[in-house]
């Protein structure tokens, strides 16, 4: 069954591969653009003159902005079906190095605009008793990471955010899904790059980190396009289940057995 789909995001390119997917699965998809988000815009060159994938322009800072391009698409198609949220930044550098502001855009373009576009689309949802809200981004390893905890800290609010959504949007017939990757498995398929701390300074006393290599997954994960394909057929799949039926949380990746123990290691000592 055809759905009409809204993916927010629209400044890298793996935004539009899973845009893509979806249209040759069948249904109509709408990328919002948003032009709050100083990435890339690839998606106008790649989408070309196909119908089957549209861009809809607007500012995640505003909910004004928000508000318009939802109607214009429920204008166009007559409703949406599934909503699907890409933005979940990554950061990279010692937690005191990152600015108050610095890290309210993070929070901004991870919780709040996804928030701003909930409230324009939720009361269709409700009204019609249906429609399915998708989260997608890099997992949380489990136990302490240096260097990663103020994206790992919006990630994990994201997450209980979903989780109270499930529960409170389930006696609407509305499914909720926080669908989660390896993290780092992106790198090189036009995944925007981790944010960096604005105050060098201090960075600098923590021993310089943003001049070592990124840290990557243990393990030896599948290339980027492989692992982007999985994801993109288990959206897929999510969408085309049946309503009622979909996980809460899928997790397309394990930690590895390090990882593990390190969780672990406070409980045992106990």
């Amino acid at each position: 069954m055809t759905k009409t789909i809204f993916v927010t995001g629209g400044s890298g390119v793996w935004d539009v591969f899973l845009a893509w997917v979806l249209a040759d699965a069948g249904h109509t998809v709408y990328v919002g653009e948003n032009h709050s988000d100083p990435g890339l815009s690839p998606v106008n060159a790649v989408t070309g003159n196909d119908t089957r994938v549209r861009t809809i322009p607007y500012e995640s800072v505003d909910q004004q902005s928000i508000t318009a391009a939802v109607q214009r698409v429920v204008a166009e198609a007559g409703t949406i079906d599934v909503l699907i949220h890409l933005t979940t930044p990554v950061t990279f550098g010692p937690a005191e190095s990152f600015t108050p502001y610095q890290l309210g855009q993070v929070y901004d373009l991870a919780v709040l605009s996804a928030q701003r576009v909930l409230r324009a689309v939720l009361p269709l949802m409700r009204e019609r008793q249906d429609g399915l809200l998708i989260w997608t981004g890099p997992g949380i390893e489990p136990g302490p990471a240096s260097f990663s905890g103020p994206g790992r800290a919006v990630r994990a609010g994201q997450l209980q955010l979903v989780e109270s959504y499930a529960v409170e949007l389930a006696p609407f017939g509305i499914d909720v899904t926080f669908l989660t990757y390896e993290p780092g498995n992106f790198e090189g398929h036009g995944a925007p790059a981790p944010l960096k701390p604005d105050d060098t300074t201090i960075a600098q006393a923590y021993g310089n980190p943003l001049a070592a290599p990124l840290r990557k997954s243990a393990g030896d994960p599948p290339a980027p396009v492989a692992r982007a394909m999985e994801v993109a057929d288990s959206v897929v799949g999510i969408v085309e289940a049946r309503s009622g039926a979909r996980p809460v949380h899928l997790a397309l990746w394990k930690p590895s057995q390090q990882q593990q123990q390190q969780q672990q290691q406070p409980t045992d000592q106990e």
